[in-house]
């Protein structure tokens, strides 16, 4: 029986977001019922996942654009070339009357892959029936800030804060994994989803003045379709005024990924991408 959940992401800035919708979208393990974004032009960014769940061939469930603004009140980061190389987006449906927090609210499981504004209202209201997040973010091997927590601090300390149980996995773990020159390749030719996917992975190296990219958010979707890949260790989190995620080990309503098998989890991603890429429309 596939797992059925409701992603909640920033897609456009960093690629990462749009190749975990790839992962999820190649991945009959997994039922996605519906979408919210969160962080900035959260309309551009539902328009995003629109466009991209169409050309890889599937019928989208409610697309819901959700908070443009975080909680803390921190600027939010917006490079410029979120959907620049999607023409016409304007013209793609979302339900952007429907309630992102009552769609979040109102789901057993929830993924989230960007900022947790939209994710910390859903847990403070009454009666939410969320069981399970899943999320990327934090950095449990430093003392540095990772950009989903850093952007708005007040929320996540609200998401760890509220005991809703969690499986996180940060940067000490995620920066392990690197989608290069090779990869990026076989995607491009593997038919016109392919082909979007890996524009827009160059496209963030250009940004990024790099030559590869590191799959964060596609490593937490595999948290739930290959949990073999991981070693997890149970306890709490807490998050400090600059950001910084703590882990203390023991009984608690958190595990985060303290290890993981590196090779297999990169092949299995780009597996479960072009999984994605066969079944994209013409």
């Amino acid at each position: 029986m596939a797992t059925a959940f409701t992603l909640d992401t920033d897609i456009g800035s960093d690629v990462d977001d749009a190749l975990a919708l790839a992962v999820i979208l190649g991945s009959p393990e997994l039922d996605l019922t519906a979408v919210a974004t969160v962080y900035g032009d959260t309309l551009l960014r539902a328009r995003m996942v629109a466009r991209l769940i169409g050309v890889a061939g599937h019928e989208p469930g409610p697309i819901v654009p959700g908070r443009t603004t975080a909680r803390s009140g921190r600027p939010v980061w917006w490079p410029g070339h979120e959907g620049a190389l999607l023409p016409d987006l304007d013209q793609e449906k979302v339900d952007g009357g429907a309630d992102p927090i009552e769609l979040l609210a109102s789901s057993r499981t929830v993924v989230a892959i960007g900022p947790l504004t939209n994710v910390a209202e859903a847990v403070e209201r009454t009666g939410h029936a969320i069981g399970e997040l899943i999320v990327m973010g934090g950095d449990f091997g430093s003392e540095r800030a990772e950009h989903n927590i850093e952007c708005d601090v007040d929320a996540a300390a609200a998401v760890f804060g509220s005991g809703v149980p969690a499986t996180v996995i940060g940067l000490d773990q995620t920066t392990r994994l690197r989608l290069g020159a090779v990869v990026v390749e076989r995607i491009d030719a593997s038919g016109p989803f392919g082909r979007l996917l890996a524009a827009e992975m160059r496209q963030f190296w250009k940004f990024t003045a790099e030559d590869s990219n590191v799959p964060h958010d596609p490593a937490a979707v595999l948290t739930i379709t290959d949990p073999e890949l991981f070693t997890f260790t149970t306890g709490r989190i807490d998050v400090d005024p600059a950001g910084a995620t703590r882990f203390t080990p023991g009984d608690g309503p958190h595990r985060i990924v303290s290890d993981l098998d590196a090779g297999l989890v990169a092949r299995r991603i780009v597996d479960r991408i072009l999984t994605a890429c066969e079944g994209a429309r013409p």
